[in-house]
């Protein structure tokens, strides 16, 4: 949240529409800082995690909508000019000049988008996703949305900074990993075949055995006023 905070957004008391709101990663800080939050996504899935922890830990503000972002009429669901925010973060909901649009649409303000550029992983991980056809780099990518702005000719903030982290993961996580890129592309994976191929690989005979791992991503930040319509 340090992220919108130091852009001089209003976070308490305001009305923001996360949009591609996954498990709620933005969704319940934004709530827990005194923002009204609607959480969308289209994964039903997805959304009883976020309903699950918001209830654990209390957090009220937060209210759901199952939708595809590509598929909603904002005018049909009442969202049409109703937030101060309009957030799209490290999310695939939110990748053309129409899904641009409609986060205007549905802004009095501000509008945001985070997402990542180039992602480096080990070349071991890499030589996984390329067997699969998975993608490499993430979608959306930051830079693409930025280009889209320029020539929709807004007027935006842009920063980006590289994050560099080392983790550990098991080789299930991994597939679920490799798997999630393949679901994002529209296509289904084969998890068993995926898992064999990085136990193969990692050279590790236990599912749960722990492989490290460094991960280095361009993180990007945009930042415009929603474009109001001339009566």
């Amino acid at each position: 949240m340090e992220i919108i905070e130091a852009r001089c957004l209003r976070i308490e008391g305001a009305k923001v529409l996360d949009v591609g709101c996954g498990t709620g990663t933005f969704s319940l800080p934004l709530a827990l800082r005194g923002a009204s939050v609607t959480a969308l996504d289209f994964s039903t899935n997805m959304l009883g995690h976020l309903t699950a922890e918001a209830q654990r830990l209390d957090i009220h503000g937060v209210k759901t909508v199952r939708a595809s972002w590509k598929r909603i009429v904002p005018q049909t669901a009442n969202l049409l000019g109703y937030f101060d925010i309009v957030l799209s973060a490290l999310s695939i909901a939110v990748e053309t000049t129409k899904d641009i649009l409609k986060m205007e649409g549905c802004s009095k303000e501000w509008c945001v988008c985070i997402a990542s550029g180039k992602i480096r992983r080990d070349s071991l991980f890499e030589e996984v996703v390329r067997a699969f056809g998975a993608p490499l780099n993430p979608r959306p990518d930051i830079r693409r949305i930025r280009d889209k702005l320029e020539n929709l000719g807004r007027t935006f903030s842009y920063e980006s900074f590289a994050a560099t982290e080392r983790e550990k993961k098991t080789p299930v996580q991994l597939t679920e990993e490799v798997a999630r890129r393949l679901e994002a592309s529209g296509r289904i994976p084969d998890r068993l075949r995926i898992l064999t191929k990085i136990c193969a690989l990692y050279g590790c005979a236990e599912e749960d055995r722990a492989i490290e791992q460094e991960l280095s991503t361009d993180m990007g930040i945009l930042l415009w006023r929603a474009e109001k319509k001339q009566s």
